[in-house]
């Protein structure tokens, strides 16, 4: 087969791939798929691992050191938009009490369909292979992070409980307090009649505190 038969087919097959979109460049191209080796598109893919890169390598952080918070609507529901896969996935794993940090995307990291997408992509786009593994998450790895998961939401559960449980010996305490106040205040008042009532009969200050004394005792005696 001669050189300008090959030509005749590559032209041929270029031109039966149509139009195709490109979710790296986000642009429609008519030359076919050789777009990808272009320097344009190998910039632009870079530029967006290197992105993507980071909020993995912050993800990573977290199967060393799992953090788990309590749950808020506003920050736990939280979607990332995966470029290998091109959709949405869960950023945290939630069960609307506590929150999971990034448990979402490792989950999904380590799904046989990212894997499958992951490899994909990296096809379509001729990226480079060294940078692939950035992007996956070992079954055994993934394992090792729910069990490590498992300890720190009991960790988390127990100081929970503890937490809790200091809350409502506080309340007891204030409303210990409370009574006291209101008993110191009834004794008060009831002293105060008992003054007015001593210096009505126009008693001088030694039967004044002859009388408190006698009081007190009879109050401890209970009499």
């Amino acid at each position: 087969m001669g050189k300008q038969q090959k030509k005749k087919r590559k032209k041929s097959s270029s031109a039966e791939e149509g139009p195709l979109y490109c979710t790296v460049c986000r642009q429609t191209w008519f030359g076919g798929r050789g777009h990808v080796h272009g320097v344009r598109h190998q910039a632009r893919l870079g530029a967006l691992l290197g992105r993507f890169a980071l909020k993995v390598e912050e993800a990573r952080k977290t199967l060393t050191e799992v953090k788990v918070e309590k749950y808020d609507f506003t920050r736990h529901e939280e979607n990332f938009w995966c470029h290998c896969c091109n959709g949405d996935a869960k950023k945290h794993i939630t069960n609307e009490s506590l929150a999971v940090l990034y448990g979402g995307l490792l989950e999904h990291f380590a799904s046989l369909e990212h894997l499958k997408q992951t490899n994909k992509f990296w096809w379509e786009h001729k990226a480079d292979k060294k940078l692939k593994e950035k992007f996956l998450l070992s079954g055994d790895v993934y394992e090792k992070f729910k069990i490590a998961v498992a300890k720190a939401v009991e960790n988390y559960e127990e100081k929970e409980d503890e937490y809790i449980k200091q809350e409502a010996e506080y309340i007891r305490e204030v409303d210990r307090r409370r009574q006291e106040v209101v008993q110191a205040a009834f004794e008060v008042g009831f002293t105060w009649m008992s003054l007015n009532s001593i210096h009505g009969n126009g008693c001088n200050l030694l039967q004044l505190i002859y009388k408190l004394h006698n009081d007190s005792v009879r109050s401890k005696l209970g009499t």
